[in-house]
């Protein structure tokens, strides 16, 4: 009677884990590249209007775009969640604001974006 019950937890929780996966890592990139190249053209139209790029008209800017953000979940009917539909806002609006791609996140889901490498620098020898 233990067998099948472990066995269908385990076949649950396989289940779980292939719902969970959500659209692919490389196509949520290819996402935030898109909104990001978005958000320098927002940029550029803005400047063309003799607009200051700042946060609340690029968030405008991201209001008017209404991208469908590529489901995170792998649940149709959640979508996709909170945290991923914020960084995508903040990879357009910073892209808008500075007229350079954003960092992606980190694929571990650790840290909220890539961290910038920092060139290693040689000790000073004293004399």
């Amino acid at each position: 009677m233990r067998l099948p019950l472990v066995l269908a937890a385990a076949i649950g929780v396989t289940l779980l884990a292939a719902g969970c996966a959500g659209e692919p890592y490389n196509k949520r990139m290819a996402f935030l590249d898109e909104v990001s190249k978005r958000g320098i053209e927002y940029r550029e139209n803005l400047r063309a209007q003799k607009t200051a790029p700042s946060a609340a008209a690029c968030e405008i800017g991201w209001k008017l775009l209404d991208a469908k953000v590529p489901n995170d979940t792998g649940d149709p009917v959640a979508g996709p969640t909170r945290e991923w539909e914020a960084q995508a806002k903040e990879g357009y609006v910073k892209s808008c604001m500075t007229g350079e791609m954003k960092p992606k996140p980190d694929p571990s889901g650790v840290k909220a974006v890539t961290p910038v490498p920092i060139p290693s620098v040689a000790p000073v020898k004293s004399a």
